[in-house]
């Protein structure tokens, strides 16, 4: 996410959202916005699955055993 954390990509996505709603952006605009979130979205989506493997790497070396 280039030097960017998570919650700024969700941040600078909800902006880039509220531009595109917003009626008096352009179509241009619009199309240019729309590409960057793409690119936002995807970067998020691999960050998101990267901690999804840690998290499941850290739980399984813990190997906890249920409590009776």
């Amino acid at each position: 996410m280039s030097n960017k954390n998570f919650t700024d990509t969700i941040a600078l996505l909800k902006d880039l959202t509220n531009k595109l709603n917003d009626s008096s952006t352009s179509m241009e605009d619009s199309i240019e916005l729309f590409k960057q979130a793409s690119s936002l979205i995807k970067s998020a989506k691999t960050e998101l699955e990267t901690i999804e493997g840690e998290v499941k790497k850290v739980i399984s070396e813990l190997d906890i055993e249920d409590f009776k």
